[in-house]
C-alpha cells in the first residue's frame, strides 16, 4: 500500500462524502481537502498538490467533475479516478477523453477503490519516472554536438536534434513523423544504412556500428557524415547520430595529394643522393686506387702500412714489405707497344691478387714498381717463402695479344721491426733492397742489410730520383682523372 499519499476527496453530498474521508483515513492515505464543487477542485489543487483526486462527476457549481478535469489537465499532472453514479455512455466518453486512472459505478465495494488508488498512484509513478527520463534524455539528445534522429521500426523520423537542423537544413516540423531517414540517402548509402539498422537489431550483430555515409542537404550538397547506429532496449527504435566530417575528409583528401607529392620530392632526392653517393665512390676510388690495375694505390697503401704497423705492434709479429720492379719493362714497351705494356702490368696485377690472403696487401707505386705489404708473419722463413711464391708467378709467360712475353721481376724487402718501424724508412731501405737485386742479377729477391746503405747509396740516389719523377708523372695523370662527370656516371 502506498502511505501517506495525498487524496483530494471531490463529493458533493455530505453524508458520503464523510464516510468515505473516513475510510480513506483508516486505509492509511492523508485527505488535503472535501471539496463539493468543480471550482473548489481548481482552487483545492492549486494550493495542496494533492497526488491523487477521487472526482465525482456530478458536483455543485457551474462546472461538474470532467470539466474540472480538462481545465487541471491543461497545467498538472494529477491522476484521477472518477466516481460516479450515472452509467450513461454519453458522460462516460466525455470522462474516458480526460484519461482518467480508472471510472467506478456508485455502488462500489472499498476494497475495489483501494485496489484503483493503488493501481493509479502505481501507474502515474511509473509514468513520472519514464517522462523524467525521457525528458533527460531529449536534453541529452538535444545538446549533443552531432545530428541525431530517432526512428522507429518502419524507419520514420520520430524525433531530431538542432544539429541535425543545421546539418540538413531541414526543420524539425519539416521531418518529424513525416519523413523516413532514406530521404536524405541515395540508394547506395541507403542499402549501407539499413543493412546496419539491420544488424543492430539482431542479437548477433558484431559490436561495430560506426560507418562512414554520404548524406544529401536540403541544398542539394554531399556531406560525409561519420554515422553511429544504437538499439534503444527492449523496443524497435533506433538511435542514428551523425557527425559532419566533410572537411576532415577534404583535409584528408589534400593531406594524401600532398604526401604523394612529398614522396616524389623524396623519391627524387633519393635518386639524387643514390646518385652523388654513387659518385663520391667513384672519386674516392679514383683517388685511392690505380686507374690501370684497380690496385691500391700510394694514399690507400700509405693507409694500409699504417693499419698494419699498429696491429703488429701490439701482436708482437713481422710485417714484410717489398717493393717489385718488373725486368726489362722497357722493353715491351718498345718492341709490342704501350698497349702491350698496359696488358702485361693488368696481367701482373691480377696474379699478384691472387697470390695476397684476405689480410695482405698489394698496390701499385707507378710504372712497373708494385709494393706489397705482407702482415702477420711468424718467422722470416714465412716471409722467404711468400717472395718464392711471388716469383712462381713469373715462370710462365704472359700472353699479351696472341703473342708470348717473358718478364722476370726483382723484389727488395724490409721487415717491421727488424729493419725499422717507420713507413719512409722501410720504404726507403725495400727500395735499396729492390736495387740491389736488380744489380746482382735480376730475377730475384733480396732483403734489405745495413751493409747496403754505404755501398749503394749513391748509386741508389740517381735511380730514386728517376723513380721519383716517374711517380710525379703518374701522380699528375690522376689528377687528371679525378672529376667524374655525373652524366657519364648515370650512363
Amino acid at each position: 500500500m502506498t502511505t501517506s499519499a495525498k487524496i483530494l476527496l471531490a463529493e458533493d453530498e455530505a453524508i458520503a462524502a464523510h464516510h468515505l474521508r473516513q475510510s480513506l483515513l483508516r486505509m492509511g492515505y492523508f485527505v488535503t481537502g472535501v471539496v463539493k464543487t468543480g471550482e473548489e477542485v481548481i482552487d483545492n489543487v492549486a494550493e495542496t498538490r494533492p497526488d491523487l483526486i477521487l472526482m465525482d462527476i456530478t458536483l455543485g457549481g457551474k462546472i461538474d467533475g470532467i470539466c474540472a478535469v480538462q481545465k487541471l489537465n491543461a497545467h498538472t499532472d494529477i491522476p484521477v479516478i472518477y466516481l460516479t453514479a450515472n452509467s450513461d455512455s454519453e458522460v462516460f466518453e466525455r470522462a474516458k477523453i480526460t484519461s482518467p486512472y480508472a471510472y467506478l459505478i456508485k455502488p462500489y465495494e472499498l476494497y475495489q477503490l483501494q485496489n484503483a488508488i493503488e493501481i493509479a498512484l502505481y501507474k502515474h509513478n511509473l509514468e513520472k519516472l519514464q517522462k523524467e527520463s525521457e525528458s533527460r534524455y531529449r536534453t541529452i539528445f538535444e545538446v549533443s554536438d552531432n545530428a541525431m534522429m530517432l526512428i522507429d521500426e518502419d524507419s520514420t523520423i520520430n524525433m531530431v536534434n538542432e544539429q541535425f537542423e543545421i546539418l540538413t537544413g531541414y526543420s524539425k516540423k519539416s521531418v518529424e513523423h513525416l519523413k523516413k531517414w532514406t530521404d536524405f540517402f541515395d540508394n547506395n548509402e541507403r542499402s549501407k544504412l539499413e543493412e546496419r539498422l539491420q544488424q543492430v537489431l539482431s542479437d548477433t550483430a558484431p559490436p561495430l556500428h560506426h560507418f562512414e555515409l554520404i548524406i544529401t542537404d536540403k541544398r542539394g550538397i554531399t556531406k560525409v557524415v561519420y554515422t553511429n547506429v544504437k538499439k534503444v532496449p527492449d523496443t524497435d527504435t533506433r538511435i542514428i547520430s551523425m557527425n559532419d566530417i566533410s572537411e576532415l575528409k577534404l583535409a584528408e583528401s589534400e593531406i594524401r595529394l600532398l604526401n604523394n607529392e612529398l614522396n616524389n620530392i623524396n623519391k627524387g632526392l633519393n635518386q639524387e643522393i643514390t646518385l652523388r653517393e654513387r659518385v663520391e665512390r667513384q672519386l674516392r676510388y679514383k683517388a685511392t686506387h690505380d686507374h690501370l690495375t684497380g690496385l691500391p694505390n700510394r694514399v690507400l697503401l700509405f693507409d694500409r702500412m699504417k693499419q698494419a704497423f699498429a696491429f703488429e705492434a701490439r701482436h708482437n709479429t713481422l710485417i714484410a714489405l717489398m717493393i717489385l720492379d718488373l725486368d726489362n719493362f722497357k722493353n715491351i714497351n718498345d718492341t709490342m707497344g704501350h698497349l702491350a705494356g698496359d696488358i702485361l702490368l693488368k696481367k701482373v696485377a691480377l696474379g699478384l691478387q691472387k697470390c695476397m690472403r684476405q689480410y695482405d696487401t698489394v698496390g701499385r707505386l707507378g710504372g712497373d714498381e708494385f709494393i706489397i705489404i705482407l702482415n702477420d708473419a711468424d718467422t722470416v722463413q714465412d716471409i722467404i717463402t711468400f717472395a718464392e711464391k711471388i716469383q712462381a708467378i713469373f715462370q710462365e709467360p704472359f700472353d699479351i695479344l696472341g703473342q708470348q712475353a717473358y718478364v722476370t721481376t726483382s723484389i727488395g724487402v724490409a721487415v717491421f721491426p727488424l729493419h725499422g718501424s717507420m713507413i719512409e724508412t722501410l720504404l726507403k731501405k725495400a727500395d735499396m733492397a729492390m736495387y740491389v737485386a736488380k744489380k746482382e742479377g735480376r730475377n730475384t729477391f733480396r732483403f734489405f742489410s745495413d751493409s747496403m746503405d754505404a755501398k749503394h747509396s749513391d748509386q741508389l740516389h740517381g735511380m730514386r730520383t728517376k723513380r721519383r719523377i716517374a711517380q710525379m708523372e703518374e701522380s699528375a695523370l690522376s689528377k687528371s682523372f679525378s672529376y667524374v662527370d655525373e652524366d657519364q656516371i648515370s650512363h
